[in-house]
This record gives C-alpha cells, structure tokens and sequence, in this order.
C-alpha cells in the first residue's frame, strides 16, 4: 500500500509539474521539465474528468518519451503497461492514437487508455484482429506427421559378418600425394586373382568399423560396421592391378580400404506419417564422431524383414526423459516425448538401415522408436 500511495503521489505531482500550462499545452514547451527529461511533440488536453489527460501521438513518439514527459521517469511506462494489461502490444502505438492517462486512486491504479483515434490529422489505425475460437486438441506429444515428397536419402553403411561381405581386392595407392582421397583422384587397387576386374567396372570402397551389439539384448550381434567411403570406376587393367578414378566420395577414403561390389547407397522416396504398431530400437549411429544427431544421418534399426519391415516405413523417434536429472536417461514413467522421425532405406533379415528425417533433439544409440503414440 505504501509503494502505491507513493506512486500515484509520485504521478500526481509530475503530472501538476509538466501540464501546469493548461489546456492545450504543449509538452515540448514545458520548459520548466527537471533536466534530463524528454518532451514529445503533441499536445496535452484536459479531458471532462479534472483527474484525466489526453495525449494524441504524433510521428517519432515513443511510450519511452510519453512516460518521460508525463511521469519524469521514463522506465515506468513497463509499470503503467501492467496496470493495463489489456494492451496487448505496448509497440503497437501510431500518430493519431489518443492516450488518456488517469492518475487513480487509492483503491484502482493508474490507467493508460489507448484508443484508436484519426483525430491530429492523417494518422494510423490500428488493425483489429480477428480470432476464430476452435476446440482445445487434446492428445499425446505427437510431431513431425506430414507427408514429404519423394526424395533421394543416402545410407553409406551398412552392418554386416565378416564372412557375408565379398572382398575383391584392396587400394593400394593413389597418384596425388594426399593421404586422404576424394572424388576425380586416380587410385591404384590390387585385385584378388579370384576376383578379375575389367575396363568400365563400378565397384565399391569400403573400411571396416567397430561391432555392433543390441544396447540392451547384449547377446544379440549384428556383426560389423561398414562404411560405403567412395564409388570407384575401372579405366584400365595390367596384370593383377588396376586404375581406376573416384566417381563419388562419401566419407574420407584411405589407401588400404577394401574393394567390394558396388553396393547400393541411396534411395528415391516419399515419407509419410509412420502407420503400424511395429516398435524397435536405434543400435547404432553410422557417424560415431558426430557428438549431435543431424538430419540425413544414417541409423540402424533392430527391425527388419523378419518382423514385416519395408523399405518407405517410418517410425517416431521417442524419449522418455527428463534432461535436467539425466540427458541419456530413460525413464518409463515419464510420458511419450517424438524427437524425430525416421525413414527406413534398405532391410536386411533381422536389422534395417534408416535415415533421419526429422529431429527436434538429439538421436541416439538406444532410443526408442514406434509406428504409434498413445
């Protein structure tokens, strides 16, 4: 009650200080304001009631310099805002807007009134808005459910046992002098004797990475790692080597990487809202250095053609956490959190490979993953 009568103390003696000229004065010729206040370029008129003033705002003017003007202290217009809350913007002012100001009393606070107004000439109008009232949706956190069109997706990786992949021979050297290779340097592979090559072969680059295993099924392998680094094209052979030039470069390629055939990397394909109850898990990232999940990075799935996956399917990326306790957490009394969407690109027996389409968090190695959302 003390800091209220001090207020409106405090208001009615500015307002007595700055508007002693009468009706129709003119701000920015109360010349007596203290130093270090502003003055605005309208006009104060006295309104019917003795208690209120009127202001039309002219161009240039700001609530900084009416609160200025008007209380002395210009840092009080937040506090005559909150008196008046009904003021949607405190931004939204115009010339040709009227600002009645009404000192209070000791039971209602001050106001500031902001009334559209075309009085002092060719002001502005503030637009009404008009706002359509719709029934509140209720439901689980539910995100990323629209349809894109078809795309092309790249997975250069794919998990696999040592004895199901088919080497052919590896790279053993290149002709820049650079140790990392990238697309259009000449490199040299030494093929297998099992394995000839001829002029106008594609084949594929790839390095081994580390095993995988279930992150919570410890007993359930899905072998190695590999990544697709780079396409190779055969222009020449002699003897048991031959030349061939990069045509497309994934991730870094090494001399010593292992030839293989051709192995497809990418897709063509629309995304839709994932449809199903299939559930899985995300066992592995194909970028481990990557410290955050990006869009466009390949995933592996628990899921695959055994459990009726598809190439197209979706699924919900879903966390059950709370950050602040424990941001690799899982705790399956929270609710249901989408943090992404995946798509699924190639399906293999017992795993799949995936894209990530959509992420609003970090994705990562044990995250849950379902076809629907209660």
């Amino acid at each position: 009650m003390q800091r209220c009568l001090a207020d409106l103390k405090c208001i009615r003696t500015l307002l007595v200080c700055v508007l002693t000229a009468g009706t129709a004065s003119s701000v920015a010729q109360a010349e007596t304001l203290p130093e270090g206040t502003f003055s605005v370029s309208g006009e104060v008129e006295t309104s019917d009631s003795s208690e209120s003033r009127v202001y039309i705002i002219q161009a240039g003017d700001t609530l900084w310099d009416i609160s200025s003007a008007f209380w002395e202290k210009a840092r009080e217009w937040p506090r005559m805002w909150s008196y008046n809350a009904y003021i949607t913007n405190p931004h939204w002012i115009y010339p040709g807007n009227t600002i009645v100001f009404t000192p209070g009393t000791l039971l209602e606070p001050p106001t500031m009134d902001l009334e559209d107004s075309t009085a002092g000439g060719d002001g502005y109008i503030v637009p009404a808005s008009q706002f359509e009232t719709v029934a509140a949706e209720c439901g689980p956190d539910l995100r990323f459910t629209d349809t894109m069109e078809a795309a092309l997706y790249i997975s250069p990786g794919f998990l696999a046992d040592r004895g199901d992949v088919d080497f052919v021979g590896r790279v053993y050297g290149a002709k820049t002098g650079m140790i990392s290779l990238g697309e259009g340097d000449l490199v040299y592979l030494r093929m297998d004797d099992e394995h000839p090559v001829e002029c106008g072969d594609v084949l594929a680059v790839v390095s081994r990475g580390k095993r995988v295993r279930h992150p919570e099924i410890r007993r359930l392998r899905y072998g190695r790692m590999f990544h697709v680094a780079a396409e190779v094209r055969v222009l020449h052979t002699e003897g048991g080597m031959a030349t061939a030039v990069i045509r497309r470069s994934y991730v870094e390629m090494n001399r010593g990487d292992r030839i293989t055939a051709l192995y497809p990397v990418s897709v063509t394909l629309p995304v839709a809202k994932p449809k199903g109850e299939l559930d899985g898990m995300v066992v592995e990232r194909l970028n481990l250095l990557a410290r955050l999940s990006s869009e466009g990075e390949t995933v592996f799935v628990d899921r695959g053609r055994a459990d009726g996956l598809r190439v197209g399917d979706a699924f919900y990326v879903i966390h059950r956490r709370d950050d602040g306790k424990d941001i690799h957490g899982y705790d399956p009394n929270l609710p249901a959190q989408v943090a992404g969407r995946v798509v699924v690109t190639r399906v293999d027996e017992y795993h799949s490979t995936a894209v990530i389409v959509d992420s609003s968090g970090v994705i990562r190695r044990g995250d849950h993953l379902a076809m629907s959302v209660e």
